[in-house]
């Protein structure tokens, strides 16, 4: 998951980690290659409109895929689509995916200037994955139900809150298979794999080059794996280990929100902090709050400030020094009972407006990220939520709890309501085309260590470091990673063994 608003599509990682076009069917089963072949139709290209930034000179189109590639009767999914096609001297295009949220249309729209040296010799392609943006979006998380979510106390260690929590999320997943049922059987990493091979033969290329960064990276694995023949130059930044189950995964993005959030605290001391003196007391006084609201939430005209929403306000910590002055000073004004700057804080986070719920806010990505984690991944049972709760809470007292913006996923998908299917966490590439696999290092949303597991699951993987906290080192990164990564969707170029670049 990522957080994401209008004005800046892609902010600081919080969870992830947030992923075309036919008449045959392409049938595999998990860790089988796929070999047979993809029959192309044609996108109808024409200029981008509706997205919430500027698109001159970029296209957009759909593309009709089997809503179950083994079986076409069942009915069509229409993918959105864009191309910025090449400056310079055309050589192909390149398919990229951004990760957790899926919307790729409109974040390619918002960075595509960013990739201009890619962009000189490819035509940069994306597309919303199935379940996401204009692709099918899961339709779930009503206006409603989202409100009754941040009004009930995170957490299940209480029975009472328990009871009230599961609820609501029970609901959440209900409204997924009202509105997604047909769908949500079919939202897994496996299925957007196999639309991206019709997005390949679509494109007219014989093999696929890709860009895919955090949750992308799992789907280039899952691609190679389905169609080892057609991986052609294929990078996959702050890579993710496959096989982690929903529960791994949220440790992971809760330790990451906790160090942001220690960030946050030593940076309000240091400039003389109105929360406390050190940085044991300035968290005394945040965790005292969020206990507080969770007995007696704060009366805000016809609204209440609750637990939930705090909560909220401090996964943004991770946006900066800009963002923690209003925090501090937010914060400060409810211990001393004042809801309303903090309210207002949570509702800009969450694209609260109206009584509405923008999809670019931070609980926009939700709907997908279950789609595609409750189907592929190992998930909990219900009765085990306590227990993992007071594990998660070990590593964040804050954080570790289950909220609507915290670990969300693991109640989600303990009740979410179709099977889990293998395939979407399945990698073992076996063909000819070396995968290049990006960490920084410092990356706590996404570990060196399981980005070496999934560069071992390519087989021919070839992991390179990058010595920074960046989540997609590139382009960021400097001219080292930019070398990597151009030299070899460019000019085929596999960078050594053991390749290592320093933090820029």
């Amino acid at each position: 998951m990522i957080l994401r608003s209008p004005k800046s599509l892609v902010l600081p990682v919080v969870a992830a980690l947030g992923l075309l076009p036919a008449t045959a069917a392409v049938a595999a089963t998990a860790g089988t290659a796929t070999t047979t072949a993809t029959t192309a139709t044609a996108i109808s290209w024409a200029a981008c409109t509706g997205l919430p930034v500027p698109t001159t000179g970029l296209e957009c189109g759909k593309l009709t895929v089997p809503l179950d590639h083994d079986r076409p009767n069942p009915g069509t999914v229409d993918v959105a689509v864009i191309r910025a096609k090449a400056t310079g001297t055309r050589t192909g295009s390149l398919v990229m995916n951004f990760g957790g949220g899926g919307d790729g249309v409109v974040i390619l729209a918002a960075t595509h200037q960013k990739y201009a040296a890619l962009r000189e010799h490819y035509d940069l392609v994306s597309f919303d994955p199935r379940g996401s943006g204009d692709t099918s979006p899961m339709a779930c998380g009503s206006d409603a139900t989202i409100d009754r979510l941040f009004a009930v106390n995170p957490g299940v260690r209480n029975p009472a809150d328990r009871k009230a929590f599961l609820r609501e999320t029970a609901a959440f997943a209900r409204e997924c298979e009202k509105g997604s049922g047909k769908l949500l059987p079919h939202a897994g990493m496996g299925d957007t794999a196999r639309d991206m091979d019709r997005l390949r033969a679509a494109l007219g290329e014989n093999k696929l080059n890709y860009y895919g960064l955090s949750l992308g990276s799992v789907l280039g694995g899952v691609y190679a794996t389905l169609h080892p023949q057609r991986a052609g130059r294929i990078v996959l930044d702050a890579g993710l280990n496959p096989r982690q189950s929903v529960v791994e995964v949220e440790k992971q993005l809760v330790r990451t929100s906790q160090l942001s959030y220690e960030d946050f605290l030593a940076w309000c001391v240091e400039k003389g902090c109105d929360l406390g003196k050190d940085t044991k007391e300035a968290n005394s006084a945040v965790e005292g709050l969020i206990e507080q609201l969770k007995r007696k939430p704060l009366k805000v005209g016809d609204r209440r400030l609750g637990a939930s929403s705090a909560i909220t306000t401090l996964v943004g910590a991770g946006n900066g020094v800009e963002y923690w002055k209003e925090l501090e000073t937010r914060l400060a004004q409810a211990i001393k009972g004042e809801g309303k700057p903090l309210l207002d804080l949570a509702d800009g986070m969450l694209g609260r407006q109206d009584n509405t719920y923008d999809p670019f806010g931070i609980f926009g990505s939700v709907p997908y990220n279950s789609g595609v984690y409750c189907r592929d991944r190992e998930r909990p049972a219900v009765r085990d939520l306590p227990r993992i709760e007071a594990e998660l809470t070990r590593i964040s007292p804050i954080f570790g709890q289950l909220s609507p913006t915290t670990a969300f996923l693991i109640p989600v998908c303990a009740q979410w309501p179709v099977p889990v299917d293998p395939e979407g966490r399945t990698v073992k590439h076996t063909g000819p085309a070396p995968i290049v696999v990006i960490s920084s290092e410092k990356d706590t949303a996404a570990p060196t260590q399981e980005a070496a597991k999934l560069a071992r699951q390519l087989t021919n993987g070839v992991l390179v470091t990058y010595g920074g906290n960046l989540h997609g080192a590139y382009p960021a990164g400097g001219p080292c990673i930019a070398g990597v990564v151009e030299g070899y969707l460019l000019n085929g170029k596999v960078p050594a063994k053991g390749t290592s670049c320093p933090a820029a």
